[in-house]
């Protein structure tokens, strides 16, 4: 059943005749039009010969369909290009609208499944809070899965912004200590006297301001996991204490004679290349070795664009459960250009942004003019984009080499072929 407003000139319309079975009414101008539009989700808006209303009615409810009928037949080209479905220019042909009603009842309900079928990818693709179906973030995921229940410290690497702590936190939530703390330290914000009260403890009375016992972090966790962001800050005078609690777990409070034992694992994050720090002296050799037995790199979102249309429709869903207001989508022409956009400030400026936009926007939708204007200017480049399914395949391959250092077996093994297969394709498309 389809829902629909009639915006007539006179009442009982021959239109009307035409929509027995579906939910109609016809606008009285009890309230503004606009309003009425974004309020109340009308799968179609039929205008009688208003051709000025098209645009601006289309623009309060992108997902309507808005047949324009009885306006002068010159008028078609323009109602088209201004979001017009259907052009019916009088005397209106009854029974050829009628057949566009049909057809905007069957796209109704293509819809619906469509929307369904999202929600489904959107889960499939959620992995314990972080969103991913590029190829790199899936093959993240299987690794974290299968290192969860073993491993005792990890690195993750990558830009800042790019989720680090995200993918921290789903390794945390798939491990056997999930049910354990998850306590967060900012090596980069601490104060370098007092960092090791901060990670070990003190006690009363053994540095000025120590008024009562306190626990560190790597007490507090227990048997959970401590997350050090920004370890590649933490100052080389204290690398070899934390070396000491990763290589046998013992630490002392400041001020304290008692060891005691570190029983959490440890997940770490940087955005420096910590292999140059040691190279330039700025962090000691052993302890990088200690940190990065297992690491995982997050790539930043501008190698990942194919997930931006899952994490804006993640992060409105989390707007919404967190506030209520309910942001129905983002507009076409604004979605070119979050895609078109490189993101320098990755997936924490993309959760800036959408927040920022569903807060500022009156009605259902984020369109163009929502976005800021850096943003904006993004979907005036060009984009490249592969024109046969040739390129499209070989465009993958590539990717997945690339994933896998150059490793042809777990290239076959992630793009579920053979090796002898991914020889031939490699082969046909001429890659190297």
């Amino acid at each position: 059943m389809l829902k629909v407003l009639l915006v007539m000139k006179k009442e009982n319309h021959p239109v009307q005749g035409l929509l027995e079975g579906h939910n109609f009414e016809a606008y009285s101008g009890d309230e503004p039009l606009l309003d009425k539009v974004a309020k109340n989700h009308y799968n179609i808006i039929i205008i009688e010969d208003g051709l000025a209303m098209v645009e601006s009615v289309k623009q309060a409810d992108p997902r309507a369909e808005v047949f324009l009928v009885g306006s002068p037949a010159p008028d078609e080209a323009e109602a088209i290009r201004l979001g017009a479905t259907v052009f019916a220019p009088a005397p209106v042909d009854l029974a050829r609208l009628k057949v566009h009603i049909e057809d905007a009842a069957a796209l109704v309900d293509t819809r619906k499944q469509t929307a369904e079928l999202e929600r489904q990818l959107s889960e499939k693709y959620t992995f314990a809070g972080v969103v991913g179906r590029n190829p790199r973030m899936l093959e993240i995921f299987n690794y974290l899965r299968r290192v969860a229940p073993y491993y005792k410290t990890l690195t993750v690497m990558g830009e800042t912004g790019s989720g680090k702590e995200e993918v921290a936190k789903a390794l945390h939530a798939v491990s056997p200590a999930s049910r354990e703390p998850f306590v967060v330290c900012n090596c980069g914000a601490l104060v370098e006297t007092l960092i090791e009260s901060e990670l070990f403890g003190h006690k009363k009375g053994s540095f000025t301001g120590a008024i009562s016992d306190s626990a560190g972090i790597f007490e507090a966790a227990g048997q959970g996991t401590v997350f050090l962001d920004e370890i590649g800050d933490l100052p080389l005078s204290f690398q070899p204490h934390l070396l000491r609690v990763l290589q046998n777990g013992d630490f002392k409070r400041v001020g304290s004679s008692v060891t005691m034992k570190a029983r959490c694992k440890v997940i770490t994050a940087t955005n420096r290349d910590l292999a140059k720090e040691v190279r330039e002296g700025r962090f000691r050799e052993d302890l990088f070795f200690r940190l990065t037995p297992l690491t995982v790199e997050v790539p930043p979102l501008r190698a990942r664009k194919d997930d931006i249309p899952l994490l804006c429709r993640f992060m409105l869903n989390k707007f919404h459960g967190r506030t209520g207001k309910k942001i129905y989508g983002i507009a076409t022409m604004a979605q070119t250009a979050l895609m078109g956009y490189d993101w320098p400030g990755n997936v924490r400026e993309l959760e800036n942004v959408i927040e920022n936009m569903a807060i500022m926007v009156n009605d259902g939708f984020i369109r163009l003019e929502d976005l800021p204007e850096e943003i904006r200017k993004s979907r005036q480049r060009e984009v490249f984009l592969p024109k046969t399914l040739g390129d499209v395949v070989k465009n993958h391959i590539e990717a997945t080499l690339r994933l896998c250092e150059g490793n042809r077996t777990n290239a076959a093994e992630i793009l579920g072929i053979s090796r002898r297969a991914l020889f031939r394709k490699m082969e046909r498309y001429g890659i190297e």
